[in-house]
């Protein structure tokens, strides 16, 4: 086809996107924010279009697809106390479990586009492997064998080619402290991400094109920012063990940090610009203990839990209107604590852990929240670690 000129796609009901030619046989319209669930969509393609002979496409080209239900990826436990991977419909049905024994998940990952989950497992000797299974839960394979050693904390890269994940290596027994490593998942081949590969680092997190690596510093109390493409590294101290928050646009991160300027101590929101590494302090000039931001799809709003200073009430979900630093408190039961919250695709509900601090062996339970009328709906119980797929 002729790529000098890129043909407008236009989807109904409308979206917001970018058109761009893949080589000369394939068009890809790439949407500025997920689509909506369970949404029938129709495509049409402009005018324009034409070989490269300079033959032109002679009727309009249109057709329709559907997207699929919402669905919500979590962990949860039964009476033997093994840990699996469920999914759920926030709509309608039950906790549908992905994973069996003898897999015994500890963390997971989904793939960008939503077909792939990569999750660690453990192993009878304390160590843990990885492993990849469809998003259904089918077609469940090994990815890589961590012998003499605990792998997990995977992270896909945002191409979906490779993995990052933290490497523990047994000495005197157990696990050491974690190295990242990458995966590649076409050949199996695995390598340090640094050049020292002894250097530490933990939870790490790609912006989203993929060009800056955010990672936590163990042995120096800090996030460190590194620029795949020009070896670049902003470093951006911070002690509380939460990684980093991206913005959409891959411009700058959100992290958080304690303050021990006051009589009690505080826990701040930080944004850093990654080009300039100027640090903004965002959490406003109250003494809190703040936790966890994520942004929204648009990235007009963050979400995170607070608390007061010196409380031993639970956290509480809040939003802040980025533009102007508006607050919005989301839950006021001070009995309950609130985990960290992961957006919907849509940005109009959050998914999030809560339990009941004052309940002996209070079990974890998995609610979701609207952000505009605050009704909140319990999904399941126990669970553990919501995100929502795309």
């Amino acid at each position: 086809m002729n790529t000098a000129e890129t043909p407008e796609i236009i989807l109904d009901p409308p979206a917001r996107g970018e058109t761009i030619w893949q080589g000369s046989t394939t068009l890809v319209f790439q949407p500025a924010q997920p689509l909506a669930a369970e949404t029938e969509y129709t495509v049409n393609l402009g005018a324009g279009l034409e070989s490269r002979q300079g033959r032109p496409v002679l009727k309009p080209i249109s057709w329709q697809f559907k997207t699929r239900p919402s669905q919500i990826l979590y962990l949860s436990w039964g009476e033997e106390n093994y840990y699996q991977l469920f999914a759920i419909s926030p709509e309608n049905g039950g906790p549908r479990a992905l994973t069996d024994r003898p897999d015994d998940v500890i963390d997971f990952s989904l793939s960008p586009d939503g077909t792939e989950i990569a999750y660690s497992s453990h192993r009878g000797d304390e160590g843990s492997d990885l492993f990849l299974i469809d998003s259904d839960g089918k077609n469940r394979r090994q990815i890589l064998d961590c012998a003499q050693g605990a792998c997990n904390n995977p992270t896909w890269e945002p191409n979906g080619r490779r993995l990052i994940y933290e490497r523990r290596t047994f000495t005197t027994g157990a696990p050491g402290p974690p190295r990242l490593w990458w995966l590649d998942l076409s050949n199996g081949q695995t390598v340090p991400v640094f050049q020292d590969s002894q250097w530490l680092g933990s939870f790490a997190r790609f912006s989203p094109d993929g060009r800056w690596l955010a990672y936590i510093s163990p042995d120096n109390q800090e996030i460190q920012l590194y620029d795949q493409e020009s070896g670049r590294s902003v470093r951006v101290p911070s002690s509380s063990g939460e990684p980093a928050a991206w913005a959409a646009d891959g411009n700058s991160i959100l992290f958080t940090e304690a303050d021990f300027s006051s009589i009690q101590y505080s826990v701040y929101i930080y944004q850093v610009d990654v080009e300039t590494t100027e640090v903004t302090q965002i959490s406003g000039g109250n003494q809190v203990i703040d936790g966890w931001p994520t942004w929204s799809p648009d990235g007009e709003w963050i979400a995170f839990n607070r608390k007061p200073p010196a409380s031993p009430t639970g956290k509480q979900l809040w939003m802040m209107r980025v533009a102007d630093g508006e607050m919005v408190q989301l839950t006021s039961d001070p009995g309950l604590h609130h985990g960290p919250p992961s957006w919907s695709p849509d940005g109009r509900w959050l998914v999030f852990q809560q339990f009941a601090q004052a309940e002996p062996n209070a079990e974890p339970e998995i609610w979701m929240l609207n952000v505009e009328t605050k009704e909140a709906k319990k999904l399941s119980a126990p669970g553990i670690q919501p995100v929502w797929m795309p």
